[in-house]
């Protein structure tokens, strides 16, 4: 440093001449350094905000004698070693302890100066030399400008030097994160070079590296978790793939036997139709035979009617027989009587006789036979009731066969309908097996390209070196990578 003040001596204009006049003007406003420092310390106290930081008021009691000091030695003795430890000095008090901006500083040395020019031209007096009081102002001047510029600037090289310091850390922290390399933080000032004043940076660093850690750490599991799934799922897809298929091909069976069903069922139920046609003719020719039945009973009994009839004439016919013989045997008596006139009336009324006795037998005959045919009518009737009885149960038992098998022919077309929507419904689902079947291959052909993106991602993750204290991830991070 001591160099860098040579130089920049030399650059403000001071050599051994001017330098040997500064040390007269030093001698001369040596007792306005007491209060030289008044309006600079004013001006520090109206800063409320440097005020609020200020932990204790000795620093500024220190400072007032440290600065005085080194004005003291600036005027006096130059930049020498000294010089340059109280610069270092001045420059910690400033901007470490107090805190102050570069513009209070510079404008503090900007009154301060003034003080001293003014005790400067009062010790002249009124008879001094302008041009020499000129000159020592200026010098003086020009010394509490040279001060300020190597305090700024020392300020400055310090403040750069952190910076660098800083960089350098996170430059090596920032390699190391671009080799994959999260093992390591950058370490806190009373451990390492990184400078306390860039305190925040570094935390803020080693958090962002600490969830990358944790963010890479959730990503390892995620993808180990996820291809662990998404093989189980590939198997799952494989699987139900053979599944589907196999149900596609019974589907397909299942529709086939269906139509097969479907086309029998529709035969039975024409078969059905037909049969209730043909029911239905039976019935109407039970019905006429139930008729005719009826009919055939009336004309027996009318036949039967017509037999008494006859038997109530056969009996006038044998009562009168009976009466004819009673008057051919009076006839006969009555010729017997009369002798020889009467013999020719004797054999007429004998005549007579033979055949009333014949009409009687042949009425008696008739009268058999006509009560023979009344039973034999009125066994018919019977056997004519019954029978219609019979065709009557016949009849009912027709029209309930008639019934149920249009009830039959009804349930069987609705079957065949049934059977048609059923086979068409299977059909459909058939189709909807296929598609899911080519979805199924298509997730599967998906699961397998993310199994391949997983491993890559696992791979990448698989080079990342993370702390050993990492290890084991938090639950909470792990528990949102799975509910993620």
């Amino acid at each position: 440093m001591v160099n860098a003040l040579k130089t920049l001596v030399k650059n403000y204009g001071f050599d051994e001449a001017s330098s040997a006049q500064l040390k007269q003007v030093a001698d001369c406003v040596s007792g306005a350094l007491e209060t030289a420092f008044d309006p600079f310390e004013a001006l520090i106290l109206s800063q409320k905000d440097v005020l609020a930081q200020l932990d204790d008021v000795a620093v500024l009691a220190g400072l007032r004698v440290a600065q005085k000091q080194h004005w003291l030695n600036l005027l006096s003795q130059g930049l020498d070693v000294q010089y340059a430890a109280s610069v270092q000095t001045l420059s910690q008090i400033y901007f470490k302890q107090l805190r102050l901006s570069e513009e209070l500083v510079m404008a503090g040395y900007a009154q301060a100066a003034t003080h001293m020019q003014t005790a400067l031209i009062e010790r002249a007096g009124i008879f001094a030399s302008k041009k020499r009081l000129a000159r020592e102002a200026g010098l003086l001047l020009r010394a509490f400008q040279l001060d300020l510029g190597v305090i700024i600037d020392t300020h400055q090289a310090a403040e750069r030097a952190v910076k660098e310091r800083a960089v350098a850390e996170l430059e090596q922290a920032m390699a190391r994160m671009a080799c994959k390399d999260f093992s390591k933080d950058i370490q806190p000032p009373e451990e390492g070079a990184y400078p306390e004043a860039l305190e925040r940076v570094r935390q803020a660093f080693n958090t962002l590296q600490s969830n990358m850690r944790s963010v890479i750490k959730a990503i390892k599991y995620a993808t180990d978790d996820l291809k662990l799934t998404a093989s189980e799922v590939n198997d799952g897809a494989d699987d139900l793939a053979r599944r589907t298929e196999t149900q596609a091909a019974t589907l397909e069976r299942t529709s086939r036997s269906l139509s097969e069903i479907s086309g029998s069922v529709q035969g039975a139920a024409d078969v059905m139709q037909r049969t209730d046609q043909m029911m239905r003719q039976t019935h109407a020719q039970a019905k006429t035979g139930q008729d005719v039945m009826v009919e055939t009973v009336g004309k027996m009994r009318e036949i039967a009617e017509s037999s008494m009839q006859v038997s109530q004439i056969t009996t006038v016919i044998d009562d009168i027989a009976f009466q004819t013989n009673l008057l051919a045997l009076n006839a006969g008596v009555e010729a017997a009587r009369a002798g020889e006139a009467g013999r020719g009336f004797a054999v007429v009324a004998s005549e007579v006789r033979s055949l009333a006795q014949k009409a009687g037998e042949a009425a008696k005959e008739i009268n058999e036979l006509i009560k023979q045919s009344s039973e034999q009518v009125e066994s018919g009737v019977e056997l004519v009731d019954q029978a219609g009885v019979v065709l009557e149960d016949i009849l009912v038992g027709v029209e309930k066969v008639a019934n149920l098998s249009a009830d039959v022919a009804q349930s069987s077309g609705a079957q065949s309908e049934g059977l048609t929507d059923i086979a068409q419904g299977i059909s459909q689902l058939d189709g909807v097996t296929q598609q899911n079947a080519a979805m199924v291959e298509q997730t599967a052909a998906a699961v397998g390209s993310m199994l391949r993106d997983t491993a890559q991602v696992s791979e990448m993750v698989r080079g990342f070196a993370l702390r050993s204290a990492d290890e084991d991830m938090p639950v909470e991070i792990f528990a949102s990578t799975r509910a993620a």
